[in-house]
């Protein structure tokens, strides 16, 4: 018995299978990325049903645009800029209405919220979980350009290159605006305790 296992292609060679046609190598790249990018586009849009949906438009215009892929980037910083462009277009025909900010900074490395310690006691994971909920309401009150960069560093995990790279800003400006965006969200939820 060998002790080997397969080897796990890379997603510029999974690109290149289904540029030769194999289309059934696009199936690895969704499942690979179908779940963080469900999530991703649920924290901007709030709904489930319409983050599946978005989801799988996306990767219609990934599956779709495949020869247009540069392969000096990678693929998920790709993938991402795509549905950040069609999530914001979706959000855009919804009208959805944002406010200004005028405060401005220099620190984005701000400290982050708390999450919940497993050696917590019941009443302190629920003023955790309302605290958590505050946060989330308090996202989604933010403007669009700076409710899209905390959700893309915050539940997406992406480093503040493939940040501008993904927004089309530039690395300064994205630091900038994740400081405002922390700060704002500071002050909606010290207003709302």
């Amino acid at each position: 018995m060998s002790g080997t296992a397969p080897r796990v292609q890379t997603d510029i060679e999974l690109v290149q299978d289904v540029l030769d046609g194999h289309e059934e190598s696009f199936a690895v790249l969704v499942e690979r990325y179908q779940k963080g990018l469900v999530n991703y586009i649920y924290h901007m849009v709030r709904q489930y049903d319409e983050a599946l949906e978005l989801s799988q438009e996306v990767f219609l215009k990934v599956y779709t645009g495949l020869r247009r892929y540069d392969r000096h980037y990678k693929f998920s910083t790709w993938l991402y800029k795509i549905a950040s462009n069609h999530t914001i277009d979706y959000l855009r025909r919804q009208h959805i209405s944002t406010t200004s900010i005028d405060a401005a900074g220099d620190d984005p490395d701000q400290p982050d919220i708390p999450l919940p310690s497993p050696e917590q006691g019941p009443h302190d994971a629920l003023q955790m979980k309302a605290l958590f909920q505050d946060t989330l309401d308090a996202i989604q009150s933010l403007p669009e350009s700076y409710r899209e960069l905390i959700i893309l560093r915050h539940f997406s995990f992406r480093s503040y290159e493939e940040m501008a790279k993904i927004t089309g800003l530039p690395i300064g400006t994205v630091k900038n605006r994740i400081f405002r965006a922390r700060r704002l969200l500071m002050e909606t939820l010290e207003e709302s305790r």
